[in-house]
C-alpha cells in the first residue's frame, strides 16, 4: 500500500513572494470548477496552445528545458493543514473509509496548491493565507504569500498567468535580519517551554547562521557561523541573563559571542544574518526550506497538554508570523478592512480545539495517522537539510 506522500510545504526549497489580494468577481476562487479552469487555461499557457483563438508562443521555454519532456498534468487544488492532507489521501487510498472527507470547506482552507508534472519532473507553487486571520474585499481573496518551486523559465510564465489573470501584484518577498532570527528564536522558545518534550539538541541537532555584508566590504561575501546542537542551551542560558534580551537570548548571546572574539558587532546596520540553516528548517532572506516537525502523541487526551509538540507549535507560530510578514510588508487592506473580517472568522485556539477533538475520536485511527505521518517525515528527512546548491536552484 502507497504511503501518504508528504504535505508540500514540507521537504521542499521555495522562493518567497508576496501577492496582492487576487480578483476573481462573483465566482468564489477556492471551488472546484473556478481552480479547474485555472488550471486548464495555465496548462495552455505552458504548452504554448491555442487561447481564445490567439496562438501563444513561449517555444523559448522549451528551448531553455530541453529536458523535461512534455506537459503531462497541471492541477490547481484547495490545500487544507496537515490533518486535511493525510484525511483527503487516507480517503483515496481507502475509499470505504466513509468518516472522513476529501473536501477542505474553503473557509478552513489555507489556499491553493498548483502542481505542474512534467514526464521528467515534477513542480508547484503555493498561494497560501491563514484561515483564522483572512481577510479580503468582496470580489477579492486574500492569500498573501506565494510559495514556488519552478524552473526560472516556468516561473516567469507562472507568475505572469497570477498577474493578468487576477489583476494582482506579485513581488519577491525579501525577509529581514530581523524576522530570520525571531523564527530561530520561535522555535528555542517552544522546545524549551516547562511543557516540551522534545530538546534543543533533537530537534535544532546542528545550528549554521550566516553573516553577509551586502554594502560593506566586496572582498568577503559571507561567514558561516557553525554551532553543534549540544552547544546552543549554554548560548541560551547566557543570553536570558543578558540585559534587554528576554525575547531574544539566543542572538543576545550570540552577538556577545562575536563581539568578545571576533571583534564584530553583528547587530551592526551592515551586517546581516541573512540565513539560518538547521535539522528544522532553512530560512534565508528570500527562500525557505521547512522540515516536517516530530508530532506528538495523539492517543493521549489531557487538557493540560499542548495542541501538539513543540516542533508543531514552532511551525504553527512561524508559519502565521510568515503570512503576517507577507501581508504586512505591502499595506494592501485597510486596518479596518482587517478587524472586521478577522471578527467573523474562527480563532485559532477554536480551530486547534475542533482538531483536538477529532484526533480523539479513535485512537484506532489516530494510530493509523501518526504511522502515516511518520512515513511521510521519515521519507522528505531522509534527505536532510539543503546545502548551497540546491538552495540555489528552486
Amino acid at each position: 500500500m502507497a504511503d501518504v506522500p508528504p504535505y508540500p510545504l514540507y521537504g521542499r526549497s521555495y522562493l518567497l513572494y508576496r501577492v496582492s489580494p487576487l480578483h476573481h468577481g462573483d465566482a468564489p476562487l477556492l471551488r472546484e470548477p473556478a481552480l479547474n479552469t485555472h488550471a486548464k487555461r495555465l496548462r495552455e499557457q505552458l504548452k504554448g496552445d491555442n487561447v481564445r483563438g490567439v496562438d501563444v508562443d513561449f517555444a523559448a521555454t522549451e528551448g531553455a528545458l530541453p529536458n523535461l519532456g512534455p506537459l503531462d498534468a497541471c492541477s490547481w487544488d484547495v490545500i487544507g493543514d496537515d490533518d486535511a492532507w493525510i484525511d483527503r489521501h487516507r480517503q483515496l487510498l481507502h475509499p470505504d473509509a466513509s468518516q472522513l472527507t476529501t473536501v477542505v470547506p474553503a473557509e478552513h482552507a489555507r489556499g491553493i496548491h498548483v502542481s505542474l508534472d512534467y514526464e521528467t519532473q515534477s513542480y508547484n507553487a503555493l498561494l497560501l493565507r491563514d484561515p483564522s486571520s483572512t481577510a479580503a474585499p468582496d470580489g477579492f481573496t486574500s492569500l498573501p504569500l506565494l510559495l514556488v518551486k519552478m524552473p526560472s523559465a516556468i516561473r516567469d510564465i507562472f507568475l505572469n498567468y497570477i498577474r493578468t489573470s487576477f489583476d494582482a501584484h506579485v513581488a519577491p518577498l525579501r525577509l529581514s535580519s530581523a524576522f530570520v532570527t525571531s523564527t530561530l528564536e520561535t522555535y528555542f522558545r517552544r522546545l524549551t517551554a516547562s511543557t516540551s518534550t522534545q530538546t534543543v539538541q533533537d530537534v535544532i541537532r546542528q545550528l549554521q547562521v550566516q553573516l553577509s555584508f551586502p554594502t560593506a566590504t566586496t572582498l568577503l561575501r559571507h561567514l558561516d557561523v557553525t554551532m553543534a546542537g549540544r552547544d546552543v542551551p549554554g548560548f541560551l542560558s547566557r543570553g536570558r541573563l543578558l540585559r534587554n534580551a528576554k525575547d531574544r537570548p539566543f542572538t543576545a548571546a550570540l552577538a556577545a559571542y562575536m563581539r568578545e572574539h571576533l571583534a564584530l558587532d553583528i547587530s551592526h546596520p551592515k551586517v546581516r544574518i541573512s540565513r539560518i540553516s538547521c535539522a528544522s528548517f532553512v530560512l534565508a532572506t528570500d527562500r525557505l526550506k521547512l522540515m516536517a516537525p516530530d508530532i506528538a502523541d495523539v492517543s493521549i487526551v489531557d487538557s493540560d497538554t499542548p495542541e501538539g509538540s513543540a516542533g508543531e507549535l514552532a511551525v504553527q507560530d512561524f508559519y502565521a508570523s510568515l503570512v503576517k510578514e507577507a501581508t504586512g510588508t505591502g499595506k494592501f487592506l485597510s486596518e479596518d478592512l482587517t478587524m472586521d473580517r478577522r471578527s467573523s472568522t474562527p480563532s485559532s485556539s477554536t480551530s486547534a480545539s475542533a482538531s483536538r477533538r477529532k484526533r480523539a475520536v479513535s485512537n484506532v485511527a489516530a494510530g493509523s495517522r501518526t504511522s502515516k505521518r511518520s512515513k511521510a517525515r521519515e521519507k522528505e528527512n531522509r534527505d536532510g537539510v539543503l546545502g548551497d546548491a540546491e538552495m540555489a536552484d528552486a
